[in-house]
């Protein structure tokens, strides 16, 4: 197999290391699986010779036209080191990287599976490789990726997307995520197997890591409402309520909710509860039914119920982390 990682400058130095420590961690356990799967090469590709990566290191490259003559099966790209949406479309849409984008369209037409963790999402939404699939992306991103690229079936809570010739993956971390699914793409065994290696756990969505506030700061109504919701949150208030005291329709809020979060009023207004509900489970000994009144909700056993709905989690789950802090 041969997997191509494109690498572009200011690439995140965590996010490639991942991907490829990830690799060559599955290729030195190919023996122990009964049915190992056939081995890999891996390249390190860009469009010239070498990249500078986010903290400077300069990072040899070998440039796509000279690859082997035997065709790329994958390829990987990872994270570029920019925080901002804004700055990040900016970088992505440049002059500079249409050459990248012009790329990747190339190796999604020949055949290529493309795969891409965090920012370097953008990259393939800005190709256009991911209309009409599903993906995901870092979930403080969710918003302006949506706005910009409504043809994608996007749900930033997920760790990780498989759309049709393409995998996606969330947050920084999730580099690791990303290049074990490849590896199961393989052999399951082996990537069960490397999983353990790495100590990574079956990690499947990102909403125990989402920061309500920052998800409502790209837009000046949602951001309010958040604020609303916070200032009632011991409250069990109708979303229309909330609505009329911010000076809109019921309807007009769910309408840019919706158009910017993916999910409802409601469900974003269970999210800032849920936030407040884990933090005092991790920080308090309150008891699940006091958590519960000061947060909104009528009994601990809804509250539970959400927090099993909303983020696959028990309350002793939530509790036991406590130790690893």
């Amino acid at each position: 197999m041969q997997l191509a990682v494109f690498v572009v400058d200011g690439v995140a130095d965590f996010g490639l290391s991942a991907v490829l420590e990830a690799f060559d961690l599955a290729g030195s356990l190919r023996g122990e699986v009964a049915r190992p799967p056939a081995d890999w090469d891996i390249h390190i590709a860009g469009l010239g010779d070498s990249v500078t990566s986010a903290r400077g290191h300069v990072i040899p490259t070998t440039p796509l036209s000279e690859l082997a003559a035997e065709p790329i099966d994958t390829m990987v790209v990872p994270a570029v080191n920019v925080l901002a949406a804004e700055t990040l479309v900016d970088l992505v849409s440049g002059p500079v990287h249409a050459p990248v984008l012009d790329r990747l369209r190339g190796a999604h037409a020949d055949g290529v599976h493309l795969a891409a963790a965090c920012t370097a999402t953008y990259f393939l939404a800005e190709a256009g490789v991911l209309d009409g699939s599903p993906a995901t992306t870092s979930w403080w991103l969710g918003p302006d990726f949506r706005r910009r690229y409504p043809n994608v079936q996007l749900d930033e809570s997920r760790i990780m997307c498989h759309g049709n010739q393409v995998t996606t993956a969330g947050a920084i971390l999730s580099h690791m995520d990303l290049a074990l699914s490849l590896v199961y793409r393989a052999s399951p065994d082996l990537a069960e197997r490397t999983s353990r290696f790495l100590t990574m756990g079956n990690r499947t969505n990102q909403w125990q890591y989402v920061i309500p506030e920052i998800m409502a700061r790209g837009n000046p109504l949602i951001a309010e409402f958040e604020r609303w919701v916070r200032a009632h949150i011991a409250d069990q208030f109708l979303i229309a309520t909330a609505a009329r005291e911010l000076g809109i329709s019921e309807r007009s809020l769910q309408r840019v909710v919706r158009a910017d979060l993916g999910m409802s009023p409601k469900d974003f207004a269970d999210d800032i509860r849920l936030e407040r509900a884990v933090h005092l489970l991790r920080s308090t000994t309150k008891t699940v039914d006091a958590i519960a009144s000061e947060v909104g909700y009528l009994s601990g056993g809804a509250l539970r119920a959400l927090i099993r709905r909303r983020r696959d989690l028990t309350i002793a789950q939530i509790r036991g982390s406590r130790a690893s802090r």
